[in-house]
């Protein structure tokens, strides 16, 4: 049976760990984005999808750098995209 997550002072979940707090992830872009999203519990309902929409175009930049960084470079041998 899964434990309930820990509450914070507020009574809202927190994060899972030993210390209730976000890890990093690596990448000081979608660390970034992600802590937006603890804005939520203070802001009305409304106001939720500008949040959601800036969070996700942040991650998808920094997703599609990162694939771009990630991409070997062709090298025209067979078996190579584009050769």
């Amino acid at each position: 049976m899964e434990s309930a997550p820990a509450a914070d002072a507020q009574g809202l979940p927190g994060w899972p760990g030993p210390d209730g707090q976000r890890p990093a992830t690596g990448d000081s872009r979608v660390d970034e984005a992600v802590s937006q999203l603890e804005d939520l519990a203070r802001l009305p309902v409304a106001e939720h999808p500008a949040v959601f929409e800036r969070v996700h175009q942040r991650l998808t930049e920094a997703l599609g750098d990162a694939g771009a960084r990630e991409r070997p470079v062709p090298d025209g041998s067979p078996g190579q995209p584009g050769s």
